[in-house]
């Protein structure tokens, strides 16, 4: 059961813009059967990702009779006046033996990695496309049959979504405030979690339980509480669109304080006391015992941390405005708009999003599973 909406996900991140919104379920897209796969590779100058240079040709066939026959054509993007794809593309439609050929032939100077293909086949006829449509539409006495990409190539075809996904947006840019923000997050509210939690757990000190209830009380407040003090107050700090809005306000965690502590407090007493008549100081009993003990609860409030600084979206949304101080969160909102959203580009862009959260878990997860498991032990 929890396998099924990550394969969902997936599978979805293959599926043609119809697949994607039609009311039956598609559970395995046409982009994910092999046998789509040759057909693809047959399409284009390179067998992998196809493409039209200039001055090439590529030709489809559809097996049918004489007549009536089909039509086709490169449709023109929606209120361009001029098209450097359907403008330098020829298209004919040339009877052969046993069907109908369509060739497209690449009429300018520059080479298409793209070409859209409509073709009118006539209702009634027997159809056999040499490559599965992404669409099928009915259109008078005709089957409007639609390709995004007439000449994909095998992993242009397979992985068209995600291509136009990393195409629709400045990922590198998303993926590097995303990581640095995070990263920045992880290392300073692991070094003032470490400190407090310490402090909490090992030094005594008048009122010290009364501290800790206070810190423990500050999370029942909802974060929603905080998002317009914590605005106003960057606002007049002309922090707004900076990485200080996006960084500062979660450095300190009162969850790692917590988490930090316990752990701190299932470690021997004795260990400490030997440290004391050694003459070691706090300082030293925290670097030099606690915390090389205690890398089972630093990496599991690391990846806590790390999750909720990578995955967050609304704190980002408000105090961004720029591109360049987007999130990869936010860089998902590019495929959805008030016309609709285009379900396979977001799946596959969602897909890349959390492969760095699954391949991060899947490396560090024998030290998650242990702070997790030790964290309320005495």
């Amino acid at each position: 059961m929890m396998a099924f909406p990550f394969y969902w996900m997936l599978a979805t991140s293959f599926k043609s813009p119809q697949e994607a919104l039609q009311a039956e379920p598609v559970w395995v897209p046409e982009r994910m059967k092999p046998v789509n796969w040759l057909k693809a590779a047959r399409l284009g100058d390179s067998p992998l990702f196809g493409g039209l240079g200039p001055g090439r040709s590529v030709a489809l066939f559809f097996p049918g009779p004489e007549a009536p026959p089909p039509r086709a054509l490169v449709p023109r993007s929606p209120g361009a006046f001029f098209d450097p794809v359907a403008d330098g593309t020829r298209v004919e439609v040339v009877r052969g033996e046993g069907g109908w050929w369509v060739r497209l032939t690449n009429t300018g100077e520059a080479g298409f990695r793209r070409v859209p293909l409509v073709v009118l086949w006539p209702k009634g006829v027997p159809l056999e496309p040499p490559l599965p449509p992404d669409a099928r539409r009915s259109q008078g006495e005709y089957w409007r049959l639609e390709w995004v990409n007439a000449v994909p190539g095998a992993l242009g075809y397979v992985f068209h979504n995600y291509l136009e996904a990393w195409d629709a947006a400045p990922w590198g840019r998303y993926f590097f405030v995303s990581f640095f923000t995070a990263s920045v997050q992880v290392a300073v509210g692991l070094f003032l979690a470490a400190l407090a939690a310490f402090a909490l757990a090992r030094i005594p000190f008048p009122g010290k339980e009364a501290v800790f209830v206070l810190v423990l009380a500050t999370m029942m407040v909802p974060g929603e509480v905080l998002l317009i003090p914590n605005y106003v107050l960057l606002a007049r700090l002309g922090w707004l669109d900076t990485f200080y809005a996006l960084i500062v306000p979660w450095l300190a965690s009162v969850f790692g304080i917590f988490l930090l502590r316990q752990f701190y407090l299932s470690l021997p007493q004795d260990l400490f006391d030997a440290a004391r008549i050694d003459g070691a100081g706090y300082l030293t009993q925290l670097f030099r015992i606690a915390l090389p003990l205690s890398v089972p609860g630093l990496v599991s409030y690391g990846i806590f941390t790390f999750l909720g600084a990578y995955n967050a979206l609304l704190w980002p949304l408000i105090v961004t405005q720029s591109p360049e101080m987007r999130t990869v969160q936010l860089g998902l909102l590019a495929f959805v708009s008030e016309a609709g959203s285009d379900y396979g580009a977001l799946m596959a862009a969602s897909a890349f999003v959390i492969a760095p959260v699954v391949l991060g878990y899947f490396v560090a997860q024998r030290q998650f599973i242990q702070g997790i498991a030790r964290t309320g032990l005495k």
